[in-house]
């Protein structure tokens, strides 16, 4: 029997990782606040950036080839699950202006340098639209005018058909059940499933090791290894990620089609309608993008999910004594679930709205939400044993930084192989994911509670 471990999320770092390592030989038990084997992760309203009903699937990185790499390497696998998990319906990528962006160059750049230009159809490029019609991919390649503009012009776009979504609840449901197949026990809910705090063993000269954790029904539960996949909720189980991650707030806006309105049901099915993702604004003079909106095909149940990532909210409270980093006091961490977007967000969700979905311009919400990300310094995720304890006995496996989920049938893989093998891991992942604490404190981490993303000072300023 291999070493015991206790791993503490149930989305897609959790599961993904769970499963690695039980395969490996491992005994693996798996740990949540949230009883999924109830509602199957379909409360979407939870504040568990997994459980939602799609999210999107792209290779499109620009500069970082590991991450093209590493998600061409996911569609394979996602292709493998089947049963309608990816669901390849391309992505149109329109841009701020009527050119092409620097990230979007770099973008093609690389794909081409992997082989994947023939996959890709530039609107405008003669060659390509032509390449788009033969191989049926030129409904998706949509015109879009640039409102106001005189004389007319039209958004620049790439449509891109290595991308499009996966079903993402649905997926998580289906690991979860291949990890119970496996023999993974789950222990979940509000009381038994909760992590309450780590037992911790003090060494003489300052050494302490994680021999497990306790759970908020006060029950203990000993392991040889721990490793926190928590999300969003990380750093308050663990205060010594307070550093390297941020919990941050992705505005999400959802309408509903009735079936019976045959002509939406149609034009806007993942069979018609692509993934699109737009860039109201070009990025910054620090690079950083602060108008991006996306929009998926709709739900078998109707839905169309609209989000708005421009800006990603924070919401700073009160840090606790043990945080090893906080800014004037306090972190950010998910608000409540009845905290809803900012109109700021609303006005640009309907901006969009207003050019892309034009049917739905005086439509009201069929709902709002905050989807709470993980976001790190660099994008990067925290894959690496905690410094802070000895014996390699604490592992941690989170900071999506809201790209995570694509990669959840290869991700457990390769923080398996860390896992296993520190620095000697084969996964050209290891120097990416690593715990950095020499890392500079940006990607918005540096704003702190006086930044203009505080959800806590927008209410304070009415």
């Amino acid at each position: 029997m291999g070493e015991k471990i206790n791993i503490v999320g149930a989305g897609i770092f959790g599961l993904s990782l769970a499963v690695a390592l039980r395969q490996r030989g491992y005994e693996v038990t798996v740990f949540d606040k949230n009883d999924y084997s109830q509602d199957e992760y379909k409360d979407f309203e939870v504040q568990a950036a997994s459980v939602d009903q799609n999210k999107i699937f792209r290779a499109s990185y620009g500069k970082k080839i590991h991450y093209q790499r590493l998600a061409m390497e996911a569609r394979e696998k996602w292709e493998q699950l089947g049963n309608d998990l990816f669901v390849s319906s391309g992505m149109l990528r329109v841009q701020p202006t009527a050119n092409l962006g620097a990230l979007e160059l770099e973008t093609i750049a690389n794909m081409r340098r992997d082989g994947l230009r023939d996959k890709l159809f530039i609107k405008g490029d003669k060659d390509d639209e032509l390449r788009a019609k033969e191989a049926r991919w030129h409904h998706k390649l949509l015109d879009v005018p640039i409102p106001d503009l005189d004389p007319s012009q039209s958004f620049a776009a790439v449509l891109d058909t290595t991308a499009g979504f996966t079903r993402s609840s649905e997926a998580c449901l289906h690991y979860f059940k291949l990890a119970q197949g496996l023999g993974i026990p789950f222990v979940l809910g509000a009381e038994k499933g909760a992590f309450d705090s780590l037992i911790k063993v003090e060494y003489g000269g300052g050494g302490c090791r994680i021999q497990g954790i306790r759970t908020k029904d006060g029950v203990e539960h000993l392991s040889d290894k721990t490793v926190i996949a928590a999300g969003s909720f990380s750093t308050q189980l663990l205060p010594e990620l307070s550093y390297h991650i941020e919990s941050s707030g992705g505005s999400v806006a959802r309408f509903k089609i009735d079936p019976k309105d045959t002509a939406l049901w149609d034009k806007y099915s993942p069979a018609k309608f692509p993934v699109i993702t737009w860039k109201s604004a070009s990025r910054d003079a620090g690079g950083k993008d602060i108008g991006s909106i996306y929009v998926f095909p709709r739900t078998e149940e109707g839905i169309i999910k609209i989000g708005y990532r421009g800006v990603k909210y924070t919401h700073f409270q009160t840090a606790p004594e043990e945080a090893s980093f906080s800014q004037e006091g306090q972190w950010s961490v998910p608000a409540n679930r009845d905290v809803k977007p900012p109109q700021s967000a609303v006005d640009a969700i309907r901006y969009f709205v207003s050019i892309f979905l034009p049917e739905f311009t005086d439509v009201p919400f069929y709902s709002t939400k905050f989807c709470w990300y993980t976001d790190s310094l660099d994008n990067e995720f925290v894959i690496d044993y905690c410094p802070s304890y000895t014996d390699n006995s604490l592992f941690i496996c989170t900071g999506g930084s809201g790209h995570g989920a694509k990669f959840l049938p290869v991700l457990g893989e390769h923080a398996a192989d860390i896992f296993m093998h520190g620095d000697d891991a084969q996964t050209p992942l290891r120097s990416h994911w690593r715990w950095r604490s020499d890392a500079p404190r940006v990607n918005g981490l540096e704003e702190g509670p006086r930044g203009p993303r505080n959800l806590t000072g927008l209410a304070r300023t009415g």
